[in-house]
């Protein structure tokens, strides 16, 4: 197939959403598709219909645009990837851009029913396939494991990072590791002032399996919930202990599904995903 794959952010970006995407798309070119990705810095010649097949992702960054998503919405086979809560679209947008795909792609039933409980019951398309992770990369070591928490990534109030610095204080007992960047230079400046926590920054993530089997936990409280979280699920992965709360998907997939099976999803997701495209 000819795909025409849209989002926002290429590879340039390594969030959770470009790398699922990257797996993904890796995983089509394998099966032998020619796939075209188009990002907020591609050439608008790219969007034409001689395409197979067009899969839409993140958003939010192409919204700029003049008349993008009617676009998408007008193609005759199109799919939804979604990887976020989508607030950036009117309801209007939202619903055009759902109810016109041929299939809609949510990461865990947690994350469909978020969706339903705030936008609407039209999610008739839908179905269930979690974020793309290598159990070969992510997996329990058999370590012996510092007895520190741990907390990774992104630094914003969205993130629950103010509910990691409570915990901290609450708890002076415990010590903590950050391997994390924001852009306010107040979530780093207080990793500094806490005298049982210990900012290393950034960690590349090709060094996060050894991370994860160096600690004991994970602590990740969002104060927004999380459609799956590829962070806290390679952590499960990697044997981690999490102290979280409700609003994160993969963990309401480990308790649907259990452990095993959530690997084995997670694993098999690059190619479940082109096994439902490819019938279509």
């Amino acid at each position: 197939m000819k795909v025409l794959w849209i989002s926002d952010y290429g590879n340039q970006q390594q969030g959770g959403a470009q790398r699922s995407n990257s797996l993904i798309i890796e995983e089509g070119i394998l099966r032998g598709h020619s796939i075209t990705e188009f990002n907020v810095g591609s050439e608008d010649r790219i969007l034409h219909p001689e395409y197979d097949l067009l899969v839409s992702s993140n958003l939010e960054a192409l919204c700029q645009k003049p008349r993008m998503v009617e676009w998408i919405t007008t193609f005759p086979n199109h799919v939804r990837l979604e990887h976020d809560a989508n607030r950036y679209l009117s309801q209007e947008d939202r619903k055009n851009l759902f109810t016109s795909c041929k299939k809609a792609f949510f990461l865990s039933k947690f994350h469909l029913e978020q969706f339903i409980n705030s936008y609407g019951d039209y999610f008739t398309n839908a179905e269930i396939i979690p974020d793309p992770i290598d159990p070969v990369l992510f997996n329990d070591q058999n370590l012996e494991r510092e007895d520190k928490i741990l907390y990774v990534g992104f630094m914003h109030q969205l993130k629950g990072t103010n509910s990691l610095f409570s915990y901290a204080i609450e708890n002076p007992e415990e010590k903590f590791v950050v391997a994390g960047w924001s852009q306010d230079p107040y979530f780093i400046q207080t990793c500094h002032t806490l005298p049982n926590v210990d900012f290393i920054g950034e960690v590349p993530f090709e060094e996060m399996p050894s991370l994860y089997n160096k600690y004991k936990k994970l602590f990740y409280t969002p104060a927004f919930y999380e459609p799956y979280c590829r962070s806290v699920a390679e952590a499960i992965f990697c044997g981690m202990e999490i102290i979280s709360n409700d609003l994160i998907g993969c963990l309401h997939h480990m308790e649907e599904v259990g452990k095993e099976e959530m690997v084995s999803q997670c694993s098999r997701a690059r190619g479940l995903f082109w096994e439902s495209v490819e019938c279509l």
